[in-house]
Parts: C-alpha cells; sequence; structure tokens
C-alpha cells in the first residue's frame, strides 16, 4: 500500500494497478507506437502487474522487510495468467524490480522467471524483444501512478521506445501537481485529456475498517 505524504489516507495496490492500466489502455498516437503485441492483453498486464498483493494490502511500500516484500514477488512469479501476453507483461516487471538490486536470492527469482517467459514465448507470436520494449511502457505507467499514489509533488523522466522498428528511446517528462493533476510531456497518448478516479483509504483502521475516499485524477499534456 501507498501511505499519502499529504493526508492520512493509503491507497492499496489494486487501486495503483488500476490507475497504471487506465494509462496503458490510451497509450498510443502518431508520435508513440502501441507495442506489437495483443494489446488488450498488454493493458492486462499493466493493470495487474503487482497482482501479489491482492486486492487490499497492507505491506507499506519502503517499509516492508526484504523477506515480506519477496513473499508477495514469488506469488507474482508462480501466478499464471492465462493470456501469454499478459503474463509475461507481469513477469518482465517483477524481473526489473528484481534486478534494481540483485542479491543471490533475487538472481535466483530473475532466473525463475526468465525460465517462465522463455516457456511462455509462443512459436510464431511477439519476440521477446517486443516484451522487452513493452516493458518501457509499462515502467512510465507504473511510475506515474507510483508517483501518484503518494500524493506528493514530483517530476521524473522515464525513456520508452516510441516507434516500433526503431532502438532509440525518447525521454517523457510527468510532473506530480496537486489536487491530482499530473502534466506530461511529451504525450504518448490517443486522448488529449485522462480523468478518473481511484479509491483512497482513511489510514486509521484500514484494512479491517474500510472508510473509503474519491481521489480524482486530471491528466493532461504539458509541463
Amino acid at each position: 500500500m501507498f501511505k499519502s505524504q499529504q493526508r492520512p489516507v493509503v491507497f492499496s495496490q489494486y487501486e495503483h494497478g488500476r490507475l497504471a492500466g487506465t494509462l496503458a489502455q490510451h497509450w498510443g498516437n502518431p508520435s508513440f507506437a502501441r507495442p506489437a503485441l495483443d494489446f488488450p492483453a498488454f493493458v492486462a498486464g499493466v493493470a495487474l502487474h503487482d497482482w501479489g498483493y491482492g486486492l487490499l494490502d497492507n505491506l507499506p511500500i519502503g517499509e516492508a522487510a526484504e523477506d515480506e516484500w519477496l513473499k508477495v514477488i514469488r506469488k507474482g512469479i508462480v501466478n499464471y495468467f492465462d493470456h501469454p501476453t499478459t503474463d509475461i507483461i507481469v513477469k518482465h516487471h517483477l524481473r526489473r524490480l528484481l534486478s534494481l538490486n540483485p542479491s543471490p536470492e533475487r538472481k535466483d527469482l530473475i532466473s525463475q522467471i526468465d525460465e517462465r517467459i522463455a516457456g511462455r514465448l509462443e512459436k510464431g507470436g511477439p519476440s521477446l524483444e517486443s516484451y522487452k520494449k513493452a516493458d518501457k511502457i509499462t515502467q512510465l505507467c507504473d511510475m506515474i501512478s507510483f508517483d501518484f499514489c503518494f500524493e506528493r509533488p514530483r517530476q521524473r523522466t522515464l525513456a520508452v521506445y516510441a516507434q516500433l522498428h526503431s532502438d532509440e528511446t525518447t525521454p517523457i517528462t510527468y510532473e506530480i501537481r496537486p489536487a491530482g493533476e499530473v502534466c506530461i510531456d511529451p504525450w504518448p497518448f490517443s486522448i488529449p485529456v485522462i480523468s478518473g478516479m481511484v479509491f483512497a483509504f482513511q489510514r486509521q483502521g484500514y484494512p479491517k475498517e474500510l472508510q473509503p475516499i474519491v481521489i480524482p485524477y486530471n491528466i493532461k499534456t504539458g509541463l
């Protein structure tokens, strides 16, 4: 879960994933191509990238012990999504997180993920390289939602592959602003503004006592 830096509320990993999936759903325009994958299955993978936490997790980001966090990662590794694209997108996300601090235990889990990815790649289907490029989109959608759920001012720049047949990346900068506003430049989405809402919960009593709060967001172009 994410503890807001502005008020005594928390965001579940599920709600965080739902926002990331919404961003992925609207990905693509003449300047930023959609990934060379089954698109609905890709969107599902982005939305469910942290499925191992469940619907109402109580594991604070940045505060959990390594062994507790790795239990969640293991759940994500053994979980099986029927569509191979959804499954591989989730596995690539987990692999990327484990690679940030490659301890011996994490390296072992990375090897397990690589084996599972290899087993899900379909003959004649999307290449492993296509999934690696798509993971850059997953990362961007994930991090925008990640920073949004902490409710703190933040500017960050991440790179994506804008065109399918190019190995050059394009940096995208986003800024988290007050009142649920997020500004992004350049704009990689198919609609001019992405607006909606996620649920947060009052921190006191969570997760046994749920007091939901509607948190609106307004994501638009420009910095």
